[in-house]
């Protein structure tokens, strides 16, 4: 049996103003729902709504609940204090195991991303299941469109198991590429996004951890000792206050033996930046993306979401947004550095509250 192990408590902070830290990203309605409730409908066909676990914060559980009413409140996870993906997803895997089962396999997903082929992403959803069964650590690689450097990359060696559909060796992940580096990951071909997207055992997970983060395995297994006793909320909390933070990339996927990955054509984007909206949402005959009214002259290859109607003249590959209490402008060629933004704003009092 799997369970699929949501990730949501993330900021999305390269989507500011939109994405605000009381309602991030993933719980922001785009067209018929939000992003997580996507996810969560894409995966509950394999595991069904009972097996269908969210790792997120305090703040956005009944935000979860809400717009996800079918998911157990008891499958809501809750840590205490955002860590990075490593300790997330160690915390599902020793409550998975202690709860369930240690041979369970977990799915597991980003609450955030876009997939637009939900009937090719299931069926490898479920060869990767397979695959995860024999022990392996398995990840899918998104074939790549064009030369990224948003995105770290997985070169790949020889064919390791095989159905209709392959999974291949890891040899490496590799960092965001500068532009020359991603051209020649291109041209080489055995390279594949890193779509965040993990298949494995929950026994086999905390057996790396073990090996390749001991001091995250032995927080966890204090963790699990006290599950279910009433110091369970006081130990995590001790626990997560001293872990480290970082990456199940960097934790694990860069020094594993057991990693396999799965190439994977489903019209996927992490939506990880303004300019990314470019690859989900349809452009008019100027190349722009617009929400609501819009009157351009000479307008060409904007990124214009508003709450009034906007006129513009003369003017190209920008964003511009419109929220409740901000007005934000930008050229797209700065989508990735919205943090900037995000640090500045943390700066100023006044503008705090824009956070």
């Amino acid at each position: 049996m799997a369970v699929a192990v949501i990730m949501a408590g993330g900021r999305g902070e390269r989507l500011w103003p939109l994405s605000r830290s009381s309602r991030p990203k993933q719980f922001i309605s785009w067209k018929r729902h939000s992003f997580f409730r996507a996810t969560v409908d894409r995966v509950k066909p394999i595991v069904g709504a009972e097996n269908i676990y969210v790792v997120t914060q305090k703040k956005y559980r009944e935000l979860i609940l809400k717009q996800a009413p079918l998911i157990p409140p008891s499958n809501i996870i809750v840590e205490p204090q955002g860590k990075n993906t490593a300790p997330c997803i160690g915390l599902a895997a020793v409550i998975i195991s202690a709860l369930k089962n240690p041979e369970e396999i977990m799915i597991i997903l980003p609450a955030d991303h876009f997939i637009g082929d939900e009937e090719a992403f299931q069926k490898l959803i479920r060869f990767a299941c397979r695959v995860a069964n024999d022990n392996f650590l398995v990840t899918l690689g998104i074939t790549p469109l064009y030369p990224h450097t948003g995105y770290g990359y997985i070169h790949y060696g020889d064919s390791y198991y095989k159905e209709e559909i392959e999974a291949f060796k890891v040899l490496k992940f590799t960092e965001k590429p500068d532009l020359e580096t991603a051209r020649k990951y291109l041209k080489e071909g055995r390279y594949l996004w890193n779509s965040g997207i993990f298949i494995w055992k929950a026994r086999v997970i905390l057996e790396e951890m073990r090996k390749y983060m001991p001091d995250l395995y032995q927080g966890l297994m204090k963790i699990k000792e006290s599950i279910g006793t009433p110091q369970e909320k006081e130990v995590m909390g001790e626990v997560f206050k001293n872990l480290e933070n970082i990456s199940i990339d960097y934790g694990i996927m860069e020094k594993t033996d057991r990693a396999l990955v799965i190439p994977a054509d489903i019209k996927w984007s992490d939506v990880g930046s303004w300019a990314a909206l470019e690859e989900i949402l349809k452009k008019d005959q100027q190349g722009n993306i617009v929400l609501n009214k819009h009157l351009g002259i000479d307008t060409q290859n904007c990124i214009i979401w508003t709450k009034k109607p906007v006129v513009t003249l003369g003017i190209k590959n920008l964003v511009v947004v419109e929220t409740d209490d901000v007005i934000f402008l930008m050229p797209k060629s700065h989508s990735q550095k919205v943090r900037l933004v995000i640090e500045a704003l943390k700066e100023e009092r006044e503008f705090k509250k824009l956070l």
